[in-house]
């Protein structure tokens, strides 16, 4: 039984041998998609600026070409084409025509050396998004976990948790609770749908670890402890009728098989004896690490080098 909240006059509580703790385990952090790494380059203000200098660069190309001293190419006289001419030195690609006046090849001079610029920091962090796009940002804490309006769940039996707990942090849980069938389909849903927060023991937790419940491909873990989420330490213990003479060598005993590991031995055990007997075991691949570019992942390079 456990030592924190069940208590009876008629009884006494002998020394814990094993404490653990209730905590909310969240769904683990997801890889980002490798194109849609694209937009995370640059922040939304850049994004703008760049936005912001390709409609100066065009406009600032026709006017210069369309009322510079000597002829130009009509190919700098209407947005459309100048726009094309501007997207092409960003891509890196030729323009059909040299511009020919002074003033508009500096004004190409003065772009290019901004294109080269941006490209170069463009490329490779694009390139290091393409093999490694990186994991999207967890939940941290318990504010970013009431902020989010993610949904949580736990077991009936632990419900007596939240009898004791705050107010103000019982009300925001009951409000977020989910409305599952039964508390593993809420288990399932955070693992593979990553929709919903799950209150375990971390002893519980560790038996799913090694009975590969928690484990999804490559032996990464599907549920992560929120490490501010802890909502009740406890400690296994064993109970006695009051006064009985046997307390004392009870708890020396307990002592005892906990200060030489035994207890901690015997659950190792089990745990190792699920690994060998739960069919789901977890592979490693040692080539989880190693991309392999085809033309698949550079399908967009050719679509944004066609508008060049």
């Amino acid at each position: 039984m456990t030592s924190n909240f069940l208590f009876y006059t008629s009884f006494d509580l002998t020394n814990s041998h094993f404490t653990t703790r209730f905590r909310w385990y969240i769904p683990c952090p997801v890889k980002y998609q490798r194109w849609s790494s694209i937009f995370r380059i640059l922040s939304v203000e850049l994004w703008i600026v760049l936005n912001i200098s390709i409609v100066f660069a065009v406009f600032s190309t026709t006017l210069v070409g369309r009322y510079s001293c000597t002829s130009e190419w009509h190919g700098y006289k209407t947005q459309t084409s100048s726009f094309i001419n501007i997207w092409a030195f960003i891509l890196g690609v030729s323009v059909s025509t040299m511009p020919r006046t002074p003033s508009l090849r500096s004004l190409f001079l003065a772009w290019v050396c901004f294109s080269v610029a941006f490209s170069t920091v463009f490329q490779a962090f694009l390139t290091t998004y393409l093999i490694d796009s990186g994991y999207k940002t967890p939940i941290q804490n318990m504010d970013e976990l009431f902020a989010s309006g993610i949904k949580l769940a736990y077991e009936p039996d632990f419900s007596f948790i939240f009898e004791i707990g705050d107010e103000t942090e019982v009300s925001k849980i009951h409000r977020n609770l989910a409305n599952c069938p039964s508390n593993w389909v809420c288990v399932e849903w955070a693992k593979y749908y990553k929709n919903v927060l799950i209150l375990f023991a971390d002893l519980s937790a560790e038996y799913y670890y090694a009975s590969g419940d928690f484990v999804g491909e490559n032996s990464k873990p599907l549920m992560c402890k929120l490490e501010d989420g802890v909502v009740l330490p406890y400690s296994l213990t064993m109970m006695m009728f009051h006064g009985d003479p046997l307390m004392r060598r009870v708890n020396d005993i307990i002592d005892r098989v906990v200060e030489a590991g035994l207890f901690n031995y015997c659950i190792s055990l089990e745990f190792n004896r699920n690994k060998i007997q739960k069919p789901k075991i977890a592979l490693v691949h040692p080539l989880d690490d190693y991309y392999s570019f085809n033309l698949y992942y550079l399908q967009t390079v050719f679509y944004l080098l066609l508008m060049g």
